[in-house]
């Protein structure tokens, strides 16, 4: 994931919809505001937000693995755990708190709890962002990898917002556009596991990048589809904007 964070058309476009929700959030740019990455990873997203100028960012992960690639990138990156996300930083709030693609380690009350944490955390006026991986349908060797034993829809982050005491201001299913060639890749991946043909033990993830051409492409695809569709109802992640 560090080596492709930065250019692979799947990041590109998720650092896009974080970008733009901050943008329509605050209307005019400013550097200063106060932006939390919770379940960091390797820092592609603090990276990327640093590259478009903003200063204060800052983020935790419970990987040491991952803080040290942080660290590479000389980020503002230390540990932390989303089971506990209180004691991280306590005394500070911030106007932007990021959580993508990490919830799915807990289970249901833990969810509420971060949530409930990432709320205390935020300023007046603040948002949380937060991408999920969505539908079962799509559950393949990346999920293994990861260490994922489930995926969501949007009705279970509803729950876990009323009980935390969130509105869910947006959200939308992506990638739509290529929800059937997902679907497919997915389902081959699935069957060749449950038939022995891998290695389920560990199979490696499928986030690789796939050259210049199709991922070009591919980039062009979202593109296209984030400027007809505002929300779209169905696809592999799940992405929402909380106050």
């Amino acid at each position: 994931m560090y080596e492709v964070e930065q250019k692979l058309w799947w990041y590109q476009t998720l650092h896009g919809k974080v970008l733009k929700q901050i943008n329509k959030r605050f209307k005019t740019f400013n550097p200063d505001l106060k932006i939390l990455d919770a379940a960091c990873g390797t820092g592609g997203l603090l990276s990327f937000l640093k590259e478009k100028g903003y200063r204060d960012t800052t983020g935790f992960d419970y990987s040491q693995h991952a803080i040290d690639f942080s660290l590479e990138r000389n980020l503002s990156v230390s540990f932390g755990d989303l089971k506990n996300v209180e004691a991280f930083k306590p005394e500070e709030t911030f106007d932007v708190i990021i959580c993508n693609d990490a919830l799915y380690f807990l289970n249901d009350q833990e969810i509420i709890r971060a949530l409930q944490n990432f709320r205390k955390k935020l300023k007046p006026g603040g948002i949380i962002l937060i991408n999920i991986h969505a539908f079962e349908a799509f559950s393949g060797t990346h999920d293994i990898a990861v260490g994922s034993s489930r995926r969501f829809e949007f009705k279970d982050f509803a729950a876990y917002a009323h009980s935390s005491g969130l509105i869910v201001e947006y959200k939308t299913y992506w990638p739509f556009a290529l929800s059937l060639p997902i679907w497919l890749v997915r389902s081959w991946q699935r069957y060749q596991i449950k038939k022995k043909h891998m290695n389920h033990a560990g199979p490696d993830s499928d986030v690789s990048y796939p050259g210049d051409l199709v991922n070009g492409l591919l980039r062009s695809v979202m593109r296209m589809e984030e400027n007809i569709l505002s929300t779209a109802p169905f696809g592999s992640s799940l992405f929402m904007v909380l106050r």
